[in-house]
């Protein structure tokens, strides 16, 4: 399998206490721009008409191009974007200053565009709207233990770590009868053009396996030989034994924030489901994923696999 990912941390200190729901908001509006800003002469122009747009970092990354196979694109629509953020304070954090973790997950071959995004994450945090208060004191890129490595000052390329897809899901329990599911931020999922609100397993996992699939897809050039429809099939087994899911929006966002949050504990066969649950894991869910939304962390047979 040749789809891989790279999994950053930015340790990040604000000089004011700083709602998470408007760092998400900053970059979901900011982050595109100014990434374009950095690499291209013609910010204003339409990428389909520009000649340059095949080798264009940018275009790379943010152009959402969809496969001329209609087959390809019958099963995997539109792309979606080969980078996920999330944002979480750390530590005890004091009102006059507070450090939050910027994580950023980097999917196939957007990592050779890792310089144009983490200017991009600079320049969104220099921006004029953040009046100087945000300062990024570490960057580091994590292994498959979640064991940082501190990124080259000059070159982020030099010790970044790369990740397997396959070794991800390899090193997941293939028979495995119990897993428990927290989400650490509101997940928005709609079935017939409503708004989930309560957690539905079901729902959640067919949305996650489409995602994953389709970044592996359009990013990785992989395409995964499990039976999607079988494991689809599955997912109507598994049953809720302890829930604490909720509604809620996201403390200083707005509706678009909103979405279901806590967890659960659910039991079934989840032999060759656990294995994209894991991938899915560093992918986020739902709507709003690539900017921090649907984060979630798995526990499968009261161990700790992925988070």
């Amino acid at each position: 399998m040749d789809f891989n990912l790279v999994d950053l941390s930015l340790r990040i200190r604000s000089d004011t206490n700083t709602a998470i729901a408007e760092l998400i908001a900053l970059f979901v509006r900011e982050f595109s721009s100014v990434c374009r800003a950095s690499v291209c002469r013609w910010t204003t122009r339409d990428c389909s008409c520009c000649s340059s747009r095949v080798s264009c970092a940018w275009y790379r990354v943010f152009g959402q191009e969809l496969s001329t196979d209609p087959e390809a694109l019958r099963c995997h629509q539109k792309p979606s974007l080969p980078f996920v953020f999330s944002f979480s304070p750390t530590g005890d954090n004091k009102p006059e200053c507070q450090e939050i973790e910027c994580r950023l997950v980097v999917i196939g071959r957007a990592i050779p565009q890792l310089a144009m995004l983490l200017d991009g994450v600079d320049a969104v945090l220099s921006s004029h709207e953040c009046h100087g208060r945000f300062h990024i004191l570490e960057r580091t890129s994590r292994d498959y233990q979640g064991v940082p490595q501190a990124l080259n000052a000059v070159s982020a390329m030099e010790n970044l770590v790369v990740l397997s897809a396959a070794a991800i899901m390899e090193c997941q329990p293939w028979e495995c009868s119990q897993v428990d599911i927290r989400l650490g931020f509101p997940l928005t999922l709609r079935r017939d053009g409503r708004y989930m609100k309560k957690f539905d397993f079901q729902l959640f996992t067919r949305s996650l396996l489409r995602r994953v699939s389709s970044l592996a897809y359009y990013y990785g050039e992989h395409e995964f030989e499990y039976g999607f429809k079988s494991l689809s099939q599955q997912c109507d087994e598994i049953i809720c034994t302890d829930d604490h899911f909720r509604y809620e929006t996201l403390s200083g966002g707005n509706k678009r924030m909103s979405g279901v949050s806590g967890y659960g504990t659910f039991f079934g066969n989840f032999s060759g489901l656990l294995p994209f649950l894991a991938l899915g894991s560093y992918c986020n869910a739902g709507k709003g994923a690539a900017f921090g939304m649907g984060r979630y962390e798995l526990i499968a047979s009261g161990g700790a696999y992925a988070d």
